[in-house]
């Protein structure tokens, strides 16, 4: 999964995370206070796996200038 994708399902989990706390706490139930703890760690871990993501893809994308030009093709001098 691309880190760009992972990043919207981190947000959305908790965004559901927060809300499901906001509905524990006004039923004051302990059981959804559960629920919305055991999202939040899942988005802990989620935020992990983003990170490492987004880290691999970085060090995936190489700089190299002569990629960049080329020198089989007419320049502007010819």
């Amino acid at each position: 999964m691309r880190a760009n994708a992972l990043r919207l399902w981190l947000i959305a989990v908790l965004a559901v995370a927060a809300i499901v706390s906001v509905v524990a706490n006004k039923a004051s139930s302990p059981w959804l206070g559960w629920v919305s703890f055991a999202l939040f760690l899942c988005a802990v871990v989620m935020y992990f796996q983003w990170r490492r993501t987004a880290r691999e893809e970085r060090r995936a994308r190489v700089f190299d200038r002569e990629a960049k030009t080329d020198e089989t093709g007419a320049g502007s001098d010819q």
